[in-house]
């Protein structure tokens, strides 16, 4: 007798087989694109410190900088987003990549701008 085509289990077997390597392709691909989005706002938000603290060695902020470093009662040690944007420092069409939203005007890009004891400046977005 001439046999075609496969029996029962084996068919069952090479489906389950493709499942099983879909999942892992599935699975190592989501993982993927999490760390592509994690980095995407890393790097947002190092630019947009940065540019905070170029801004902080400029001499149009040298007083509120006087004032921050040696932590003087009503220091304004905050940089704001609107600041950066009309220093030429940070872009209008700039876009949070978590949110799709551009950052002009909005006070949740606020940056903290603090000296250390030993005179390292730090420029810290608000979360």
């Amino acid at each position: 007798m001439n046999k075609k085509g496969f029996t029962l289990i084996e068919l069952i077997i090479t489906i389950g087989v493709m499942v099983l390597v879909g999942l892992v392709i599935v699975t190592n691909m989501t993982g993927l694109f999490s760390k592509n989005e994690d980095q995407d706002y890393e790097n947002f938000r190092k630019k947009i410190e940065n540019a905070a603290c170029i801004y902080a060695e400029k001499d149009v902020w040298k007083e509120n900088k006087n004032k921050c470093k040696n932590h003087t009662s009503g220091a304004n040690c905050v940089i704001t987003i609107t600041t950066l944007i009309k220093a030429g420092l940070i872009e209008e069409s700039l876009k949070d990549p978590n949110t799709g939203n551009y950052v002009k005007d909005n006070s949740k890009y606020d940056v903290t701008v603090s000296w250390a004891s030993d005179g390292e400046k730090k420029c810290t977005l608000k979360e």
